[in-house]
């Protein structure tokens, strides 16, 4: 349960603090890195503006903690995948307080074949396959 708390504070507090470093320091220039792209500052909208109606803040915290409650359930059940909670729970908590606050999301890392993302996004893509992971080992019996 401690990684999953860890998980959830650290990546918010990680997240905004690359956000704010890299607006500070590169403000609208881009750092190239080489054929694979580059760093620079992107802002779009979340998934969910982009339907008929934007969402209201809200529903947005709605989603959130019924999404999280849920993990946080799943987790009881399942140990082995409490850090990968975390990590969803974590990358999810900084788009919903991003989203709320500034109504869009900024991302940094644009690579040539991939759309931009950011360290919410590599937490949140890793604890889902994490999760997945865990429960496919559990189904087979290979984790206690």
């Amino acid at each position: 349960m401690l990684l999953l708390v860890a998980f959830l504070l650290a990546v918010p507090l990680l997240d905004h603090g690359v956000k704010a470093s890299l607006r500070q320091s590169l403000g609208t220039r881009a750092v190239s890195l080489g054929m694979l792209g580059c760093v620079r500052v992107v802002s779009g909208r979340m998934w969910m503006t982009r339907l008929k109606g934007s969402p209201s803040p809200a529903f947005l915290w709605l989603v959130w903690f019924g999404a999280a409650g849920a993990l946080v359930a799943a987790s009881m059940l399942l140990p082995e995948g409490r850090p990968f909670v975390g990590l969803l729970l974590g990358g999810s908590l900084s788009h919903a307080w991003e989203s709320t606050r500034y109504g869009t999301i900024c991302d940094y890392i644009c690579l040539r074949f991939w759309p931009a993302f950011n360290l919410a996004d590599v937490a949140i893509t890793i604890g889902g396959l994490g999760l997945i992971w865990s429960l496919a080992m559990a189904m087979r019996g290979g984790l206690t």
